[in-house]
This record gives structure tokens, sequence and C-alpha cells, in this order.
């Protein structure tokens, strides 16, 4: 009887190890090669300002990453705003699970060249789905910059458990957010990141540089079915069981 019960026992403990469990689908970038990024249509409220985006292989921290550049040429309530999505960063809910949450981490640095303080640092990921952006907004370290300019070093910005609440649309045609969220559980997606500069001054030269991208899908797929070499161990362990059962019968019958 005893050594049914450890066979039992044993039997149970297998298949707990072996039973469904949340997964996760984790993305990385430390090299931002563009070619793997899907731009947003840049929107600028004057035509004067330029915004860029590029690989940044002397940003370090280390190695390369992906710089924002805008430069205001008027003093006004300047907005501009660029996405990237990339499309290696696809995920799709409809086959491989809705999605529960977000982790999202990047390490980032804000440089500006006037003497312009208090200027917030948000870290956006970012989501296209259905044709639509979605942009998240994490604050970091606020830019207190001196007299000639500043900057805030290299920052590690992140939240964990990011909702589909936590996303929100943006139009890039017109530069505006609206009410909308994506859908976790509905159709595929890519995710990247996005950049807004706002007020800036004439003469301002603003820059952002993002290393180390990181964006931990958390979903409801199941782990893999237990392996068929785990199945027959289970298996394996109850014939055992059984067998020493029924000597024990036989020798006290």
């Amino acid at each position: 009887m005893l050594l049914m019960r450890i066979g039992l026992g044993a039997a149970l403990a297998i298949a707990a190890l072996t039973g469904p469990a949340s997964a996760d689908v984790l993305f990385t970038d430390g090299t931002f090669n563009l070619a793997n990024y899907q731009a947003s249509p840049t929107f600028t409220t004057d035509s004067s300002i330029s915004l860029t985006a590029a690989q940044c292989p002397s940003c370090g921290n280390p190695g390369s990453a992906l710089q924002f550049t805008v430069t205001f040429a008027t003093t006004e309530p300047d907005l501009a705003a660029l996405g990237e999505a990339n499309t290696t960063f696809a995920y799709d809910p409809l086959t491989q699970g809705a999605i529960t949450g977000i982790n999202a981490s990047v390490d980032k640095n804000f440089i500006i060249n006037t003497a312009t303080t208090g200027s917030p640092n948000t870290f956006r990921p970012l989501i296209l789905q259905d044709g639509t952006y979605y942009l998240g907004g994490i604050p970091g370290p606020t830019l207190v910059a001196g007299s000639g300019g500043g900057q805030t070093g290299y920052n590690l910005i992140s939240q964990t458990a990011l909702t589909a609440a936590d996303f929100t649309s943006f139009d890039f045609s017109t530069g505006t957010f609206g009410s909308a969220n994506p859908n976790f559980a509905g159709d595929p997606m890519l995710l990247g990141l996005g950049q807004i500069f706002s007020n800036g001054v004439a003469g301002e030269v603003a820059m952002t540089q993002y290393d180390n991208l990181s964006l931990d899908v958390i979903t409801t797929a199941a782990v893999p079915e237990p392996s068929s070499a785990a199945l027959f161990g289970v298996a394996a362990l109850g014939l055992v069981c059984c067998v020493a059962w029924q000597g024990q019968r036989a020798r006290t019958a």
C-alpha cells in the first residue's frame, strides 16, 4: 500500500509539472537595424520643424542606439511625432494567445541644447494594429538643463503589466491622441516605440537615444503539452506501482 501511495504521488507531481501555465514572448533589440523598422508618417505642426530617426552606433550604452533628432526653427507651441514599429516584433493573439500584459523597458538618454528646465522625459512603447497606432507613456527622469543645455544620461525606464488601457490611439496625420485602445485578444500587431517632442523654441535641437529595448508579451497561451517521454514516464511509474502492489497482496493473502 505504501508503494502504491508513493507511486501515485510521484505521478501526480509529474503531471503537475507538465500542466498548463501562462507563457510569454520576449522581443528585444540592442542594435536597431532600421531595415527592421516600419516608420509612421512624421507629424509636425510646422514645415520648418525637422524630425529624423537614425541608427546611432556611437551613442554607446554600449553598442548601437536608435536616435530621434528634432530641430525647431520657430518659437510656438510646437509638436513633432514619429513612430517606429519593428517588423520582427510581430504577435498574433488569435494564434499565439490573448495578451494579459506587456512588460516594457528601455535605456534612454535625453539631450537638449537650450536652457530649458523641467522638460518631460517619456518612454512610449508602441503598438500598430489594423493600421492604427497606439502609444503608451512611461515617465522617466526629468531633464534639468544648464545654461548651455544638458542631458539625462542613460536611464532605465520601465513598467510591468501594461494593459490595453495603457495604450491610447495616436493619429500621426493630426498629431492627436484618441480614446481607442488596442485589442489584446484581436488581430495581429507589431510592437516598437514612438517619440513625441513638444513646446520647442527657435534654434532648439533635442535628441533622444534609445538602447536595449525590451517588450515582454505575457499571454494566456498554455505551455506545450507534456512530451511523450514525460507521459511514458508517468505510465511506467504507474505500472511499477501496480506490480508492486499486486506482489504485496500475494505475499499477505
